[in-house]
């Protein structure tokens, strides 16, 4: 067996190198062209269509409900629409101005309330609740019923002053629970003139309500070792951590606060809750401005020339945008604070991409939801909708 194998290699090679290309011939790839790799460019841009039913839109909001709500303070109403921006009706609102919604589907929106005190006629800030679950448990719109839910001051006082004809409310923030009681409950930001308001507290303040709009407290401030119980100062925006969609909303009470006052250096700032040895503790959560991985930083001392509202998205980026009136843009930053989109991961850059957008006319609003951001602009009569580029599929 051996002495054959010993001739049979021979043999096989006299065979295959007769055989002409045995093996066959290299392919040729040279008219393969190789792809150049680009990074996508980061930014945010407009898609269409937008929104302009109404004539001056000062807020803008979208639901858990996965509506979308417009404030028109030219014709004193809300404007409802689905995610393909169909008009759905309006519900009228005094004086409207604000709108939120809770996790019941209820509406809170800040408004006026026209009454006659001592022969003397006033417009007073008030919050209307707007029950949009009818009695056959469905969501309905057109039936809706408003209320009045708050009238200041007569929430924590009987006694009325002219002063108090100058306080208005500004914001709501939901606070979301596993807590029954506790879920639903809401933060709702004030200003006006008084440094002391009955022994309750300055007019700048946050206060907090039940769900059923029972008063809590203003809110006391830790911060530096003190507690302040004026710490807030013209506070014109708030941002709940509580956000939509239902399914994946974060519960938390801690919030997001827009203080614009000439005296704030720092103008948005997280206001964290903690249950401590003496009870509830509010304190202020401070972010840097020197890393490495940004140029611009949230905290920035008296970073915006005239900030007007603010909105947190409720998806994993916890992305955080501030519209800013003075220049009429609105900015993008991370939930650290940081300004800018992080870098993908096939990118070389070493900073956050600033995305900035500009371009309107009076920036009055902003909202996030499903990768839209959505923001009003009172003085051209629309709402625009933007996308980030990395978002496109």
């Amino acid at each position: 067996m051996v002495r054959l194998f010993k001739y049979f290699l021979p043999l096989l090679a006299i065979f295959i190198g007769s055989c002409e290309n045995y093996f066959g011939k290299r392919t040729d790839l040279d008219f393969i062209e190789i792809p150049t790799y680009e990074v996508r460019e980061i930014s945010y841009v407009p898609i269409a269509p937008n929104i302009h039913d109404a004539q001056a839109p000062v807020d803008v909001h979208v639901g858990y409900d996965e509506f979308i709500y417009v404030v028109d303070s030219a014709n004193d109403q809300i404007l409802r629409y689905d995610l393909a921006l169909n008009l759905q009706g309006s519900i009228s609102v005094p004086g409207v101005r604000k709108v939120v919604q809770n996790r019941s589907f209820k509406l809170l929106a800040i408004g006026t309330y026209d009454t006659t005190i001592t022969g003397v006629d006033y417009s007073l800030t008030a919050l209307y609740e707007i029950d949009l679950v009818d009695t056959q448990n469905t969501l309905s719109f057109t039936n809706a019923e408003v209320e009045v839910a708050l009238v200041h001051p007569f929430y924590f006082k009987n006694s009325f002053s002219s002063s108090d004809a100058k306080v208005k409310f500004t914001d709501v923030a939901i606070i979301g629970s596993n807590l029954p009681a506790e879920n639903n409950s809401y933060y709702l930001s004030r200003t006006g003139v008084s440094n002391n308001n009955a022994g309750f507290g300055p007019d700048y303040a946050v206060l907090k309500f039940t769900k059923d709009h029972q008063w809590i407290s203003s809110l006391p401030v830790t911060a530096t070792g003190a507690t302040y119980s004026n710490y807030f100062k013209r506070p014109l925006a708030l941002q709940g951590f509580t956000q939509a969609p239902q399914l994946t909303a974060n519960n938390s009470p801690d919030f997001w606060v827009l203080n614009q006052h000439e005296d704030q250096e720092i103008q948005v700032q997280h206001i964290q809750f903690t249950e401590g040895p003496f009870g509830a503790l509010y304190q202020p959560i401070f972010y840097s401005t020197s890393d490495p991985n940004s140029t611009g930083y949230l905290q920035t001392p008296k970073r915006f020339v005239d900030p007007v509202d603010l909105c947190l998205a409720g998806d994993g980026s916890r992305f955080l945008f501030v519209a800013d009136a003075g220049v009429d843009s609105v900015y993008q930053f991370t939930a650290s604070g940081l300004e800018g989109v992080p870098p993908p991961p096939a990118s070389t850059a070493e900073t956050n991409a600033i995305s900035t957008i500009g371009g309107f006319g009076n920036v009055s609003a902003i909202s996030y939801y499903d990768k839209i951001l959505y923001i009003a602009d009172s003085q051209n009569g629309v709402v625009k909708r933007f996308k980030l580029t990395l978002d496109f599929d």
